[in-house]
C-alpha cells in the first residue's frame, strides 16, 4: 500500500466515523452537533480517492450513513414545518378573536 493510499483510506476511515457520529447526532435531533461534524467531514469525503475496493467500500458506507441522515432531516423538517403551520394557525385564530 503507498503512502497516498494510506492517506486516503485514514481519511475516508476518519469520515466514515465522522458519519456515524453525525448520524447519532442526527437521531438525537442535535442539529448544532451534526453542522460542526459535517463541517469536520466535508475536507475528508470532498477529496480524490483512489478508486480501489476498500475505498469504494467506505464510500458506500458513507453513502448509506448518509440516505438515513437525509430521511431522518426530512422527518424533523417535516415536523418542525407542521407544528410552525399550527403554531402560525393559532396565532392567527387569537387575532380573529381578538378583532371580534
Amino acid at each position: 500500500m503507498s503512502p497516498s493510499t494510506f492517506e486516503d483510506n485514514s481519511a475516508l476511515t476518519s469520515a466514515l466515523v465522522i458519519t456515524r457520529a453525525m448520524l447519532a447526532a442526527a437521531r438525537a435531533e442535535d442539529w448544532q452537533q451534526l453542522l460542526q461534524l459535517e463541517e469536520a467531514r466535508a475536507p475528508l469525503v470532498h477529496r480524490q480517492h483512489h478508486p480501489d475496493a476498500a475505498t469504494q467500500a467506505q464510500l458506500g458506507q458513507i453513502l448509506a450513513c448518509d440516505r438515513q441522515l437525509q430521511a431522518l432531516l426530512v422527518t424533523a423538517r417535516d415536523a418542525l414545518a407542521h407544528q410552525w403551520q399550527r403554531e402560525r394557525d393559532r396565532a392567527q385564530a387569537i387575532a380573529a378573536y381578538a378583532q371580534a
